[in-house]
């Protein structure tokens, strides 16, 4: 298949060249390629009738079903701008992109976990009570029109029902849609997609067709993916890495693409098995939960030996194997990679260093405060320029997000070596300054990780009169374990240096750390309860009941 520059373009290519090899597998089921076209068909026709056109702002919160992947080329197969909604979301989250991006049109499961999403929209939209099936008006959302529930209660007051809005679909004609696809342009818009914000408000990051889908063919070609090939992955679909990354990288070339709607190592492990799975995508928190599952030395993972993974922390294939996948640098903001290694490079190069640039991308490193260019080889910000990065940050005005020569300051540091290589150090906003030293909170999660009983470990400044700021961390204990305050704070003085080692410790359990609407950890959060704490209890240590 040839670099595709839109959507349609990539789905289309993939039906032809693929059509009866299997696209999407779940527990339960098992879609061809041929399957997912007349499924995207079905969609874009009660779409069509829906009153979604070119331009409309489409958002569907749902887990990881083969609907999903379906109806994100239905979309954008319109024309229209997807909002992919974090299955993570509380209400407030939920009412703010909701609102933020203009949605048109919700989509949404009733629950899912012990999420009760409906629920929250009826506390956001009273007016839906009012509604009874037709368009929906609401002083909280104004841009909302109709919203369309998948299970849950079938009479959900001025909702339709995913059952009636799949049979509207037999009165559009599939002459329509053609046409529709038809002119949807390279420069289009597809995605809004919203970052995780720790510290304030998500951005709504817009993205174009030429972009999202010459980026995820991309990304499918660096990890030597082919239709041989069945990829297992775990991220929710709604990011940037499951929307782009997993699910263009692999159906561009023709893989199947083993589904789970939401993460379980027992039943990961069986998929992986019972489908022969060549690769996978994962963090590696997620590679400790499946090495580490009873079932890792029973089950066959022997044929697993291509992946992606962030940063140099990635492994791409089980450790025993020696193998490891693609490693690769970028953010939502880039359509996820910008520079990446390629499968058939060195382990050393593919382990410790994020690649080149993909192709007809431009990057520069700078002086963090001067924006002035840093000589080569030495550290810097990160700026990034070309076709997979973000048309804007939506209502936020493009002065503000790109610099004199339209390069985008990623708020990273990295360097870039001799061979051109990128190699990426770490968030500019997450380095600890303390007495004028520079500390790296990776460096020493690294080490506190390394204690028996702790999951996880999370560090942040603190602030200090004397030094400016000083080291403090939380560390997640795991289940059971009987850690004490002792080995903790040995286990600091013997592996890190005195200006690395926590001035306090928040011990606290998974349960009980905070998280975004999309799944990241609110350190500003974490440092806040350890401030009170440290001051209420004048302890360093600080157990959270």
């Amino acid at each position: 298949m040839e670099e595709p520059r839109t959507l349609p373009q990539l789905l289309d290519s993939a039906v032809r060249a693929y059509g009866s090899r299997a696209a999407l597998v779940t527990m339960e089921a098992r879609w061809s390629y041929a399957d997912l076209g007349r499924r995207v068909d079905q969609l874009a026709r009660a779409l069509v009738a829906e009153g979604v056109g070119k331009g409309s702002r489409v958002g569907l919160l749902m887990e990881n079903l083969p609907d999903w992947v379906a109806f994100a080329f239905a979309a954008t197969g319109l024309g229209a701008v997807f909002v992919p909604i974090s299955t993570f979301s509380k209400r407030d989250d939920l009412e703010f992109q909701l609102r933020h991006a203009d949605v048109s049109h919700l989509f949404l499961s009733a629950r899912f976990l012990k999420n009760d999403y409906l629920g929250m929209l009826r506390e956001i939209v009273p007016e839906l009570a009012e509604a009874r099936g037709g368009a929906i008006f609401s002083s909280a959302l104004p841009s909302l029109r109709a919203v369309v529930v998948r299970g849950g209660d079938d009479a959900a007051a001025g909702c339709k029902t995913w059952q009636a809005f799949e049979a509207a679909a037999d009165a559009v004609p599939e002459a329509i849609v053609a046409g529709m696809r038809g002119s949807v342009d390279p420069e289009d818009e597809c995605y809004l997609l919203y970052t995780s914000g720790t510290t304030a408000r998500p951005k709504g990051v817009v993205q174009v067709h030429d972009g999202v889908a010459r980026n995820g063919w991309r990304i499918g070609e660096y990890q030597g993916l082919d239709e041989n090939d069945v990829v297992w992955f775990y991220y929710p679909f709604f990011f940037s890495a499951g929307c782009i990354n997993v699910m263009l990288g692999t159906l561009s070339h023709g893989a199947s693409l083993i589904l789970q709607p939401s993460f379980e190592p027992g039943p990961a492990l069986e998929l992986i098995e019972r489908e022969a799975a060549t690769a996978w995508h994962l963090w590696p928190h997620t590679l400790k939960e499946l090495t580490s599952h009873p079932d890792w030395n029973v089950r066959d993972h022997s044929r697993l030996h291509k992946g992606t993974g962030p940063f140099d922390a990635m492994m791409g294939g089980p450790p025993e194997d020696g193998l490891g996948g693609v490693n690769m640098y970028g953010m939502t903001e880039t359509c996820t990679a910008f520079t990446c290694t390629r499968a058939n490079e060195p382990l050393p190069i593919r382990l410790t260093t994020q690649g080149h640039l993909m192709a007809d991308n431009e990057l520069k490193i700078v002086d963090p405060e001067t924006g002035a260019p840093v000589p080569d080889g030495e550290p810097g910000e990160i700026c990034v320029k070309g076709p997979a990065v973000l048309r804007s940050y939506y209502k936020v005005d493009p002065a503000e997000t790109f610099d004199a020569e339209g390069y985008f300051r990623t708020g990273d540091l990295g360097h870039v070596d001799e061979d051109g290589r990128l190699h990426f150090g770490q968030r500019i906003k997450d380095m600890i300054k303390t007495g004028g030293i520079n500390v790296s909170p990776a460096d020493v999660e690294t080490k506190l990780v390394q204690i028996d009983g702790v999951a996880a470990a999370y560090a942040f400044p603190l602030p200090s009169e004397e030094k400016g700021e000083v080291v403090g961390a939380a560390l997640v204990v795991a289940q059971g374990s009987e850690i004490s305050d002792e080995k903790i704070l040995a286990h600091c003085r013997e592996l890190l240096s005195g200006y690395k080692r926590p001035e306090a410790l928040l011990l606290l359990s998974e349960a009980q750390v905070p998280m975004t609407g999309s799944g990241k950890v609110q350190k500003v959060v974490l440092r806040d309860r350890l401030l009170a704490e440290t001051q209420a209890q004048k302890s360093a240590v600080i157990r959270l009941p």
